[in-house]
């Protein structure tokens, strides 16, 4: 009978080193990624981890989104007149 310590020592054996490439995208298609231009080759095998950006990125992202902008632009003209009410 094996140790805990022998079974994960053959564990470990069987683990490769792995490259790591980190890209960011913004989905365009609901449910689709779409990479290219990465440095593998036909029948290479890869894993793929895709993580999901947390709100505050999605928030960052739609600060710089021009039609965001413009409603914010917009809403502060709109409300410039209350500046000085006191409130």
């Amino acid at each position: 009978m094996r140790s805990r310590v022998q079974y994960f020592y053959a564990d470990l054996q069987i683990i490769k080193v792995m490259q790591t490439i980190r890209l960011q995208q913004t989905i365009e298609k609901d449910g689709e990624i779409h990479l290219c231009d990465l440095p593998v080759v036909r029948s290479q095998e890869v894993e793929v981890i895709v993580l999901i950006s947390p709100f505050r990125y999605k928030l960052a992202a739609m600060a710089q989104d021009p039609q965001i902008q413009a409603e914010l632009s917009q809403i502060q003209q709109e409300f410039a007149v209350t500046d000085f009410d006191g409130l």
